[in-house]
């Protein structure tokens, strides 16, 4: 009886301070002519959205229910489809930073003095205490 109720309160305490949940995606894509594709007066609009979010990562090998990949080809992919992230391109962030199709993709399309993004909410990653970005 008392395990059950130390179980019970242990699940309670957990739910109430928002515990117990997946961590959520370091970020998420966008579609940068979102609003003129799908205008909000059609009522399809967000499965319309979907759909062609699936799509597009399908052809660039990217599992559309996490959105995310660790390959920076792939992500160059979506990229390249229209899709991209509120911090930045995809090359300029802290964990792509040091792969080399990043470091050859910056050399064309980069400022040559461009820092790493994301680096504000996570300042002891070693490429930000390496570069001294704050962004």
């Amino acid at each position: 009886m008392r395990l059950l109720l130390v179980c019970l309160s242990l699940t309670l305490f957990g739910c109430s301070f928002g515990g117990f949940k997946p961590p959520r995606p370091y970020d998420s894509w966008r579609l940068h002519n979102a609003d003129k594709l799908f205008p909000n007066s059609d009522p399809q609009v967000l499965n319309k959205y979907l759909d062609r979010r699936e799509k597009d990562m399908k052809a660039c090998g990217m599992d559309f229910v996490s959105g995310e990949s660790d390959d920076p080809e792939v992500n160059l992919c979506m990229e390249s489809k229209g899709w991209y992230l509120k911090g930045g391109p995809v090359c300029e962030e802290k964990i792509m930073w040091r792969r080399p199709v990043c470091i050859e993709w910056r050399k064309k399309h980069s400022a040559p003095d461009v820092k790493p993004w994301g680096c504000k909410d996570n300042p002891n990653y070693p490429t930000c205490l390496q570069t001294g970005s704050k962004r």
